[in-house]
């Protein structure tokens, strides 16, 4: 009777469907409203300390770890699954080796976005491989979207991303990026951009400098003045939360 038992309680359980795509968004939901603040920095060590808290982010990379990438047609909907497991991949990872300073401090040479693996759509990837070969092919306001985990990052939006709120919080993230005067400067005295450096170290993704200013310029328009040099702000890898 027992054996009767084992075996049909197993099957149960392998007949159970797995979490949904919006049941482990709503998780990792759970987890931003405790930890992500309203200025985008971090608790990574209230998310340490709290299992619920880190379960909810488990089952996000459950979910992403065996999905069909290739399923999924919609730009909206890829842009917000690459750069929300993007975002829950950096979570992880810090909070893993928290305290710690930086995640120039977890690995050298970058290697927490170039060496690190995930397990992502059947594959192993590096947070490099989704940024790279996914993301900056869709749209090049990905990159405020996306949180390294650092000072000089766009700050990590608190709510999880989905096809309907994509274009508001891809907006909002990029006219704040670019309003954050820690970010970038403009100086019209010396007709100066001083930008991220962002801005130099993925400028394809606007073709180039004269790309790079026109973006800016249309999120920007009360710079109604042509710069006459671009040059490019130190970068910031401090962590964007306490560090202790």
């Amino acid at each position: 009777m027992n054996t009767i038992l084992i075996i049909a309680a197993l099957s149960m359980s392998l007949d159970m469907p797995g979490q949904t795509l919006e049941e482990v968004n709503a998780a990792v939901q759970k987890t931003y409203n405790v930890v992500v603040g309203r200025d985008g920095r971090v608790d990574y060590g209230q998310l340490k300390n709290n299992k619920e808290l880190m379960d909810n982010l488990q089952q996000y990379l459950e979910y992403v770890a065996s999905m069909d990438l290739s399923a999924i047609q919609d730009k909206n909907e890829k842009i917000a699954i690459l750069s929300n497991t993007y975002n829950v991949f950096t979570l992880v990872g810090v909070t893993r080796a928290w305290p710690v300073e930086s995640v120039r401090k977890i690995s050298p040479l970058f290697g927490f976005f170039k060496r690190q693996k995930w397990d992502f759509a059947g594959e192993k990837v590096t947070l490099d491989d989704i940024e790279n070969k996914h993301l900056r092919l869709l749209d090049n306001r990905i990159h405020f979207l996306i949180n390294c985990a650092s000072g000089s990052c766009p700050v990590l939006a608190p709510v999880v991303l989905t096809p309907e709120n994509l274009e508001q919080v891809m907006e909002e993230s990029t006219l704040a990026f670019l309003k954050d005067e820690t970010k970038n400067r403009f100086d019209e005295e010396t007709k100066t951009f001083h930008l991220s450096k962002i801005f130099k170290w993925f400028g394809d993704d606007w073709g180039n400098k004269e790309g790079v200013v026109a973006f800016v310029k249309k999120y920007r328009p009360d710079l109604d003045w042509e710069p006459q040099k671009v040059s490019f702000l130190d970068y910031d890898w401090s962590l964007n939360g306490p560090t202790r």
